[in-house]
């Protein structure tokens, strides 16, 4: 026989044991928790307080102070966030200004916050060309070598990069990481030492994943046949915005050039359409425009290349690895919106180099912001490495959508490849 007696609220249909109804007045467990959470979200409503650190602060080192300081999440105190995005506030610092916010950062890693000095000194490596050549000393004396980000390394001084390449050879345990280190270096030393140990490899070699040398990827370069550093990004970097640009001829990102996929009959995209001059390639090296031609869809799980051909125009390879779920996922795909970035303003060439900076990471030129591990295609005519070219992150044109999609080219062959990543 069923006791159980309806829910107090004549809006539910929910009915309750009497025991439980005593210890409710009534009303079922749902009804109960959705009461709760309203005297709460009431409760919440009513004292919350809305706090300015950044009130009647103009100096741009003290703003930054406080864009870093850690919070305590508290839901009775609405934080006001800074006027000014954080890279910006990076980008306004004068040389003076600069070395104030490092030697911040050299006070952290005295006081034993390394992970907050670690990330002001990756700020500034990327959005500055500032000097952190104590906070780097500091930051090995420390001994933490669990990097937020080895790309402060890339300005290093000779001491820094001399104290690396001596612990590399017996500290087992933090090797990957100096490696890494070492190879944002990447200065003659760095290079000579990367090739001799691929001529002659160390017996530390064996607890690696990968040789020594292929390290030089994660900072954007290689090591040639020769023993020579060849970079494998341009300098010139031109973020991309939503804003239409001032010279439209230079640059155009996903056009449609009316042809469809051969593997899952989707429409093919340009995927970027730039003028050589864009990222300082001359006539000679790439006649006519760069075409990067590819399938948003089945890029998503292969890489795509494809070859311009004598009229200047690219043509989708046959040896294109067709994707199983390319073909079923392609009629559900959410397409890209057609031209909705341009170029915007010069960045510093590192500006994206690293997927946690406070950035957009949309841009032409410059180091990729890898989502995953650094993968540069090999150009499928000579197999040599290809150039990073330019990304586009799927958070610059949707806010709700995640992902990055790279472009390359083999200037030498012209072909064209690209690929995409996501956490």
């Amino acid at each position: 026989m069923d006791d159980r007696i309806p829910c107090k609220n004549p809006q539910c249909a929910n009915r309750i044991l009497p025991a439980t109804a005593l210890r409710t007045e009534g009303f079922c467990m749902p009804c109960v928790n959705a009461r709760k959470r309203q005297e709460h979200d009431a409760f919440i409503k009513k004292n919350r307080k809305t706090i300015n650190v950044f009130d009647g602060i103009n100096d741009p080192v003290e703003m930054l102070k406080r864009v870093h300081a850690p919070r305590e999440p508290d839901p009775l105190i609405a934080w006001v966030p800074c006027p000014v995005p954080t890279d910006k506030l990076y980008q306004q610092l004068s040389a003076d200004e600069c070395l104030r916010m490092a030697g911040y950062a050299e006070e952290l890693f005295d006081s034993g916050s390394h992970d907050l000095a670690q990330e002001i000194c990756t700020c500034l490596a990327a959005f500055t060309e500032a000097r952190l050549d104590n906070g780097l000393r500091k930051w090995l004396h420390d001994g933490d070598l669990d990097f937020y980000s080895a790309l402060p390394f890339h300005r290093a001084p000779p001491d820094v990069r001399d104290e690396l390449l001596h612990r590399i050879e017996k500290d087992d345990e933090n090797r990957n990481v100096l490696l890494i280190a070492l190879a944002w270096i990447g200065d003659e030393v760095v290079v000579e030492h990367f090739k001799r140990w691929r001529e002659k490899p160390p017996s530390w070699c064996q607890t690696l994943y990968v040789p020594p040398h292929h390290y030089a990827h994660q900072a954007g370069w290689e090591l040639t046949e020769e023993g020579r550093r060849r970079d494998l990004y341009f300098r010139r970097c031109t973020h991309l915005v939503k804003q239409v640009p001032a010279e439209p001829g230079l640059f155009r990102a996903v056009t449609e050039p009316g042809t469809h996929c051969p593997h899952c009959a989707m429409p093919l995209i340009h995927l970027f359409d730039v003028a050589p001059a864009a990222v300082g390639l001359s006539n000679d090296e790439w006649p006519g425009h760069i075409r990067i031609l590819t399938c948003q869809c089945c890029t998503a799980y292969e890489t795509v290349y494809a070859k311009v051909d004598s009229h200047g125009q690219p043509q989708w390879l046959e040896q294109n690895v067709r994707s199983a779920l390319a073909s079923e996922n392609a009629a559900d795909w959410i397409r890209l919106p057609v031209e909705s970035l341009h170029l915007g303003e010069a960045r510093l060439p590192l500006f994206a180099a690293d997927p946690f900076l406070p950035t957009t990471f949309s841009q032409l030129g410059g180091h990729p912001a890898w989502v995953q591990d650094a993968e540069y295609p090999s150009c499928p005519e000579c197999a040599k490495t290809m150039m990073f070219l330019a990304q586009l992150s799927y958070e610059d044109i949707d806010e709700s959508a995640e992902g990055m999609l790279y472009g390359f080219i083999c200037p030498t062959c012209r072909t064209t490849a690209t690929s995409y990543q996501q956490t």
